[in-house]
């Protein structure tokens, strides 16, 4: 009697069988997660879970990536000249990005011989920074509004993550609503959204009033220096990539090369200059995505999002999307300008490619 049900015991008492599919540990461990801290986001045993890896091939997945100091140079060379202001984490999540996993040490090292003058000078102050619900953080940035540019960004509260930032000619509602729409389609909708109330947040309020409806801050306004996530933001965008583009068109205008106040020397600015600052925007925005932040355990934003996401309910997750930007598409290349690519490299920071579509426009005006 003691042994006749033992089959049932033992299917009774015999492990569970986890259903993980490979691309979930394989986009997870792309983001960086250690295997430790997928196993307990999976409420799965470590034990188990290489186990489950092993059946899959992953055992030996995404290990530090094996490259040369020069390959290691040539690719900190290349970030830094979209970002001048990066530094150490900045240049690791820019890697993290591209899927290189290189250890912290090495890129340090690398640093110190690549960019020894802006090593140095990134000294700033730790700011100390106050815990926040889920919700979507929306502004617009005016550093570089003298040359016709605004940069149009969402930020998620809790992570800190970049769901969207592109940089554009214009401050309309409909262009600010088409990039929010862009971040949903790839993060999901927020249950909240905080903005100023600037104009061009009017489409982006009625549509989160639609979607999430009216009554419940679904939109909530208030002054845009009290949005301190997205206000924090700002500041590393100005450092990192608005101060370079500043600079340059501030030298520019000094030696008489632009006009700010001419129509046509600003198409052909923005001809050149668009696509090379977008450009720098989606390096900024992998780069600060996939960076850590020693304030929550070395996580990245994109690993807290992670995290956020794995704990709301099933049919809310969005957890398997690569997070690229969608394009601008406001903007298109002016068709006298057609033969002039913005994005070949001048030996002048662009300035020679602005004189040529200058040329180009006063031809054909």
């Amino acid at each position: 009697m003691l042994f006749e049900n033992l089959d049932n015991l033992y299917f009774i008492f015999s492990p569970l069988r986890y259903n993980i599919p490979a691309a979930q540990l394989s986009h997870m461990r792309d983001l960086g997660f250690s295997w430790m801290a997928i196993s307990r986001m999976l409420s799965v045993n470590i034990r188990t879970l290489y186990n489950h890896r092993r059946q899959l091939g992953l055992v030996d997945y995404l290990n530090f990536t094996n490259m040369s100091n020069d390959g290691l140079d040539h690719l900190i060379t290349e970030v830094l000249r979209q970002t001048p202001g990066s530094g150490e984490t900045y240049i690791t999540g820019s890697l993290r990005a591209r899927g290189i996993r290189v250890q912290r040490w090495r890129v340090r090292e690398r640093l110190r011989i690549v960019d020894p003058v802006g090593r140095a000078l990134r000294r700033k102050r730790a700011i100390q920074r106050r815990v926040y619900n889920m919700s979507l953080h929306v502004d617009t940035n005016h550093k570089l509004n003298s040359w016709g540019f605004v940069f149009h960004g969402g930020v998620d509260g809790y992570s800190r993550c970049f769901t969207y930032l592109r940089c554009c000619t214009d401050n309309r509602a409909s262009t600010a609503l088409q990039l929010f729409q862009g971040a949903v389609d790839l993060f999901g909708l927020p249950d909240h959204v905080r903005g100023d109330a600037g104009s061009e947040n009017i489409d982006i309020a009625h549509f989160m009033i639609e979607n999430r409806g009216a009554n419940r801050g679904s939109f909530l306004v208030g002054r845009s220096v009290h949005n301190q996530r997205i206000e924090r933001l700002w500041g590393e965008l100005n450092r990192v990539v608005s101060a370079y583009f500043k600079d340059l068109f501030l030298f520019m205008e000094d030696a008489g090369i632009l006009d700010s106040t001419d129509p046509l020397h600003i198409r052909a600015l923005h001809h050149v200059y668009l696509p090379r600052l977008n450009r720098s925007v989606d390096e900024f925005v992998n780069q600060w995505n996939h960076h850590s932040l020693r304030t929550m355990e070395s996580s990245s934003p994109l690993q807290l999002w992670t995290v956020g996401m794995i704990q709301r309910p099933r049919h809310q997750r969005l957890l398997n999307r690569m997070h690229v930007q969608y394009p601008y598409f406001h903007y298109q290349w002016n068709t006298e300008l057609r033969l002039i690519n913005p994005f070949t490299d001048d030996g002048n920071h662009g300035i020679e490619l602005f004189l040529r579509a200058c040329n180009l426009l006063q031809i054909n005006s």
